[in-house]
C-alpha cells in the first residue's frame, strides 16, 4: 500500500474509535466535582491569600522594575551605537579579491521525459531565410558561399541542429520533418536538378517512366503489380512472381502514386497526369477499410497500408494550405491512416506483415516513412511510435555499429540501406562518428545496380545527408539506370531488374522505383546542408 491509501483492519479501529474505561474502575468511580463548586472554593481561597501578600510584594517589586527599566535603556543605548542603521532590504554580498579558487564545472543532468511532442512539425511554424552552402561533404572545414536562393526554404523548416555550434563539424541545417516538399515544382526540377546532379536523359526517363505508369492504371483507378490484368493484359514481361510475399493493390496504386506526386503532380492541379493522380486518391479513399482502429489499407499485407497511407500524406501535404490541413478533405485519410499505423505496432517496436505481429526492416520502413509523411501535415501520433521503431531498428545491429539485419543480426547490405535512411528520419546524428563511418562504408560499397530496393533507400540517405562521394554515386547509378531503361513497344519508358524485390513487385514496381530513385534531386530538399557564415547585421 502506499502513504495515500487508507489504513484498514484493527490498528485503524483502534487509531479511530478511542477505548473508554469500564465503569466503577479506578478514577472513574469517584463521583466528578460540580464544576461550580469548584470555582467557589478557588475564590474563597484567593481573597483570603491575597490580603495577606499585598504588602510584602508591594515594597519589593519597586526596586526591581526600576532596575529592570535602566537596564533596557542602556542596552538599547548600546545597541544603537554599535551598529548603524542601514535603510533598503534584501541581502548584501561583500567581495574581495584573494587567491584563484577551484572552478567547478557543473554537468547538467537531462531528464528523461514523461511524454514526448510527436507532431514535431508543429514546433516549425515561422519563416525563416536561410542561405545554403554550396552541397559539398563534411569534409569542408568552415561554411561556404552559398550559391541557392532562400527560396529552398519552406516556411515548416527551420534550423535545429546547427552542430558547429558543439562540436567542430560543419554547421547543418536540418529540415524537419524529413525533408521539404516545396522543389516539386517546374522551377524547383531544373533548379533543384541543376544543383544535385540530375541530367536531360535522367529527367526524359522519368517522362517516360510516368508515361509508362499512366498507361498501366486500371479503370477503377489503381495499379495493380499483376500485369495478366487489362490494361496490360499480359503484354509485359517480367509479371509479379507472387510467392509468399502478398503483393497488394494498395500498394501498386500507392507507389505509382508517389512516382507522380514527386515530380509535382497532384489531385489539385492542371498538369499532365493530374486526373490520373485523382483517380489513384479516389480509388484508395473507397479501398479504406474502416475500423476501430482507424482506416486500414492493407489488403494482406502491411506493406500495402503503409505505402499507400504515405501516398496519401503526400498528397496531403502537397495541397493543403498551411495551417489548414485539418479543412482538406485528406485529412480524416490521413489521420485514421496513421492512427492505424501506431496501433498495428508490435510491441518490439516493429510492424509485420499483420498488426500486432512481429515485423522486420523493410515493412517497418513504409511504415515511418508513412508516419513521417502525415506528421507534416500536422497529425498527431502517438508518443512512443517512433521512439520504439528506431529502438527496434537499432536492435537488428550486432556487433558492427549501423549494421542492420531483417529482423536480428547479421546485417545485410539492402535492410542496411534502409536502416541508415530511417535514423536520417529518426533523428540520428549525422555528426556521430560511427554513423559516419556506416554512410561512408555504405558509399564505398557503390551502388548494387541490380537491387534497385537497395539503391532506392541508399539514394535517399546520401543526398539527404549530402555526402561527400554522393557525385560518384549519383552518376554511376544515375547512368546505370538511363541505360536499362526500355526504349521501344509497349514497355517503353520501364524497368525490370531480376532479383528478390523485383522479381515479387514484378516491372510495375521495378519501374516506380527507378522512377523515385531518379527524381530524388527535388523529391525532398536535403534534410541537412551546410550554412554560410552567420551575418553579422
Amino acid at each position: 500500500m502506499t502513504d495515500s491509501t487508507l489504513t484498514t483492519g484493527t490498528a485503524a479501529t483502534q487509531a479511530a474509535v478511542p477505548m473508554m474505561p469500564a465503569r466503577g474502575v479506578g478514577r472513574w468511580k469517584d463521583p466528578v466535582p460540580e464544576p461550580a463548586r469548584l470555582e467557589d472554593s478557588h475564590a474563597e481561597q484567593s481573597v483570603k491569600n491575597g490580603e495577606s501578600k499585598v504588602a510584602d510584594s508591594t515594597s519589593s517589586i519597586l526596586p526591581f522594575l526600576v532596575s529592570t527599566i535602566l537596564h533596557t535603556v542602556m542596552l538599547i543605548v548600546l545597541a544603537l551605537v554599535t551598529y548603524p542603521i542601514k535603510y533598503g532590504t534584501g541581502a548584501s554580498l561583500i567581495a574581495r579579491q584573494g587567491e584563484a579558487s577551484v572552478v567547478v564545472e557543473l554537468e547538467a543532468i537531462e531528464a528523461n521525459p514523461t511524454s514526448e511532442v510527436a507532431n514535431d512539425g508543429a514546433l516549425a511554424e515561422t519563416t525563416v531565410t536561410v542561405s545554403f552552402a554550396k552541397a559539398d561533404p563534411a569534409t569542408i572545414a568552415s561554411p561556404v558561399q552559398s550559391e541557392a536562393s532562400s527560396s529552398d526554404i519552406e516556411p515548416a523548416e527551420i534550423p535545429t541542429n546547427l552542430s558547429a555550434i558543439t562540436g567542430g563539424f560543419p554547421a547543418k541545417l536540418t529540415r524537419l520533418p524529413g525533408g521539404g516538399l516545396s522543389g516539386r515544382t517546374p522551377e524547383g526540377r531544373t533548379r533543384l536538378g541543376e544543383k544535385y546532379g540530375a541530367s536531360g536523359p535522367s529527367e526524359q526517363a522519368v517522362e517516360d517512366a510516368l508515361r509508362y505508369l499512366a498507361a498501366h492504371q486500371r479503370n477503377d483507378g489503381s495499379w495493380s503489380f499483376n500485369l495478366e490484368l487489362d490494361p496490360c493484359n499480359g503484354r509485359c514481361r517480367h509479371n509479379t512472381v507472387g510467392g509468399k510475399d502478398p503483393a497488394p493493390k494498395t500498394a501498386a496504386t500507392g507507389l505509382a502514386l508517389l512516382a507522380f506526386l514527386g515530380a509535382g503532380h497532384t489531385h489539385t492541379g492542371d498538369t499532365e497526369y493530374a486526373d490520373t493522380v485523382r483517380k489513384g486518391i479516389y480509388f484508395l479513399r473507397n479501398a479504406a477499410a474502416e475500423s476501430e482502429a482507424g482506416y486500414d489499407w492493407q489488403q494482406g499485407s502491411m506493406y500495402g497500408h503503409g505505402i499507400a497511407s504515405m501516398a496519401l500524406g503526400e498528397a496531403l501535404a502537397m495541397t493543403a494550405e498551411k495551417d489548414r490541413e485539418k479543412e482538406s478533405d485528406l485529412y480524416d485519410l490521413v489521420q485514421k491512416g496513421a492512427q492505424f499505423t501506431c496501433i498495428a505496432q508490435h510491441h518490439s517496436g516493429s510492424w509485420g506483415y499483420r498488426p500486432k505481429r512481429p515485423g522486420d526492416t523493410t515493412v517497418t520502413g513504409w511504415q515511418v516513412l508513412s508516419l513521417i509523411a502525415a506528421r507534416r501535415s500536422h497529425v498527431d501520433l502517438q508518443t512512443h511510435t517512433l521512439r520504439s521503431a528506431k529502438q527496434f531498428l537499432l536492435s537488428t545491429c550486432g556487433e558492427v555499429p549501423y549494421w542492420f539485419g531483417y529482423q536480428a543480426p547479421p546485417g545485410e547490405k539492402t535492410t542496411t540501406a534502409i536502416g541508415l535512411t530511417m535514423m536520417l528520419y529518426l533523428g540520428e546524428d549525422l555528426s556521430h562518428t560511427p554513423f559516419q563511418k556506416a554512410m561512408d562504408a555504405m558509399a564505398d560499397r557503390g551502388p548494387m545496380l541490380s537491387n534497385i530496393y537497395h539503391d532506392y533507400y541508399a539514394t535517399l540517405a546520401l543526398h539527404h545527408a549530402r555526402h561527400g562521394d554522393w557525385d560518384k554515386w549519383n552518376t554511376k547509378l544515375r547512368d546505370h539506370l538511363v541505360a536499362t531503361q526500355e526504349k521501344d513497344g509497349h514497355e517503353k519508358g520501364s524497368w525490370h531488374f531480376k532479383e528478390r524485390w523485383g522479381d515479387v513487385g514484378g516491372r510495375l514496381y521495378t519501374t516506380a522505383m527507378c522512377a523515385l530513385t531518379l527524381e530524388v534531386y527535388y523529391r525532398y530538399l536535403p534534410m541537412y546542408e551546410e550554412l554560410e557564415e552567420f551575418p553579422l547585421d
